[in-house]
């Protein structure tokens, strides 16, 4: 029942670790709370990349896991190539 609305908050904190390490000087819930502005209106686009990096994470087990050593690191680039992307899109005021 609770399933996907904790998705959609997953999401909706996804960018936390990037905004501070864009800036070291917001404390944590301002971080979140910057989170969730900047993902509003792109959490269907992340859950889509998402569901393609799971894809490629099964295509990695017919591997016997070898495939994992060039997926993790390709996933956290997308994951910050998302976040620039949109950082980019969505200006936040400090």
């Amino acid at each position: 029942m609770l399933i996907i609305p904790g998705i959609i908050a997953a999401l909706s904190y996804a960018m936390t670790f990037f905004i501070l390490a864009d800036d070291t000087s917001i404390k944590p819930m301002e971080a979140i709370d910057r989170s969730k502005l900047m993902m509003d209106g792109y959490k269907l686009k992340l859950f889509g990349l998402c569901l393609r990096l799971f894809g490629l994470a099964l295509l990695c087990i017919l591997t016997l896991g070898i495939g994992f050593l060039w997926l993790f690191p390709f996933s956290y680039v997308c994951l910050a190539k998302f976040y620039d992307a949109i950082k980019g899109k969505h200006a936040i005021t400090q």
